[in-house]
């Protein structure tokens, strides 16, 4: 029988070639492995700028929401202190509040003092006249649409109440009007309301220019020399500044 005889370059060459083989295995393990770590990466970070850009997109909107928000907001604030202006100063005058529409009213004029006198007109011809303040109501919307700026020349025709915003609050200017008074005698004195007035003469000797007077119901009389007179009732509630009045009639 003959003794078994090994070959030891063939059992290294074979365990060679299957450690070459399980060397490549694990290098091509490793290489996917490190692939999917990179694939992973890769995924996160389009997660991570799709999430940065969503974020961002939902911060201009929100920006944009609340920006649009505080104006509305703004604009709804405006309109509401327009509008409890307005409705004070309707309530001022049918209460006859005096202290209320001083505070409320704004003249320009020195020689136009606000007060109970001369209010008093105002409330004589908003109790005979309850559809003023309607009329008031359509000149607000209409200087609300139309932001109409009113030029204070005698020929004008302005809202009797034009609202302005002054110190930060709502105040309203009254119309002054003024009377162009045709009497019969150029030496008769004029009297309204029962207060004597200083007239200023115009190029008709017989025409005779009184005021400013504040919008209102008012009593012209015209007293001759002799002591005889007349009066005539003039309403001032819109119109022209300058109201003809033929006293002669």
């Amino acid at each position: 029988m003959k003794p078994r005889v090994f070959e030891p370059d063939a059992i290294e060459g074979g365990t060679g070639s299957r450690g070459g083989q399980n060397g490549a295995a694990a290098l091509a393990r490793s290489e996917k492995r490190q692939q999917a770590r990179v694939l992973s990466r890769e995924k996160r970070r389009k997660k991570q700028y799709r999430l940065i850009g969503w974020l961002l997109v939902a911060i201009v909107v929100l920006w944009g929401a609340s920006t649009l928000l505080w104006s509305g907001y703004g604009a709804l604030k405006t309109a509401a202190s327009r509008e409890m202006a307005i409705m004070r100063l309707k309530d001022a005058i049918e209460d006859r509040d005096v202290a209320a529409l001083q505070a409320m009213l704004r003249v320009t004029a020195e020689s136009v003092p606000i007060n109970e006198k001369t209010l008093a007109p105002l409330f004589a011809y908003v109790e005979r006249h309850p559809e003023a303040y309607e009329q008031l109501d359509r000149e607000f919307a209409r200087q609300r649409k139309s932001g109409h700026v009113y030029i204070k020349g005698l020929t004008s025709h302005p809202p009797v109440f034009t609202i302005h915003v002054f110190e930060d609050r709502y105040v309203f200017e009254p119309a002054l009007y003024f009377l162009h008074v045709r009497v019969d005698d150029p030496e008769a004195s004029l009297v309204v309301n029962g207060v004597k007035t200083e007239e200023e003469a115009t190029k008709d000797p017989f025409v005779k220019k009184i005021g400013p007077y504040l919008p209102g119901a008012y009593a012209v009389t015209i007293v001759h020399s002799n002591g005889k007179k007349k009066t005539t009732r003039v309403e001032l509630f819109g119109g022209a500044r300058v109201h003809e009045v033929d006293i002669t009639k």
